[in-house]
């Protein structure tokens, strides 16, 4: 007679074969983490090869209109007339120094210790402190700490579009 209950002990079940899921997880880490590294190593050999003069030529076309207006108000703070302009062109300066002649004062301080005139570059990117950060709400921050002379930082009011003309409206000064 046979027995009346579905359960036979385990008779005739096939062996499993294959690897167990806990294998399939880290056979598929050990994977991924493979095409990570590759990935870093083919782009670090990509950048030493010369493709870092591509990446560093794309900087230098989008720095460069940032770089011209900075330059623009470094060469204003060098003469008691262009510090005179350019506090009166930004009302916003005025947070800062309240008065005319108390801007006027503090560029005549700054004045002898004014970074010269400089052609943006990839060494001046790499070497000497230079620095720029676009905000949300539109202000971009450019600021560069050269070797010799003090740092200056300026804050503008928006960045430069194609086809703008004119200085930006600087909304923020530091002269270090």
């Amino acid at each position: 007679m046979a027995d009346s209950s579905w359960d036979n002990g385990g008779q005739g079940l096939p062996a499993k074969t294959g690897l167990p899921t806990w294998g399939k997880v880290l056979l598929g880490c050990g994977v991924v983490s493979l095409l990570v590294l590759g990935t870093c190593v083919g782009g670090i050999a990509y950048l030493a090869k010369g493709g870092g003069k591509k990446v560093m030529g794309f900087a230098l076309n989008k720095l460069g209109p940032e770089w011209e207006d900075l330059q623009a108000v470094v060469d204003q703070l060098r003469s008691p007339a262009g510090s005179r302009a350019l506090y009166a062109a930004n009302p916003d300066l005025a947070k800062t120094w309240p008065t005319e002649e108390a801007f006027l004062e503090a560029a005549a301080t700054w004045r002898k210790d004014l970074p010269a005139h400089t052609e943006l570059s990839p060494d001046l990117m790499q070497n000497q402190g230079l620095q720029i950060n676009r905000a949300m709400g539109g202000r971009v921050s450019i600021g560069w700490s050269p070797s010799k002379g003090r740092a200056v930082y300026v804050t503008f009011d928006r960045p430069r579009k194609a086809g703008d003309k004119g200085p930006r409206k600087v909304v923020e000064l530091e002269v270090r």
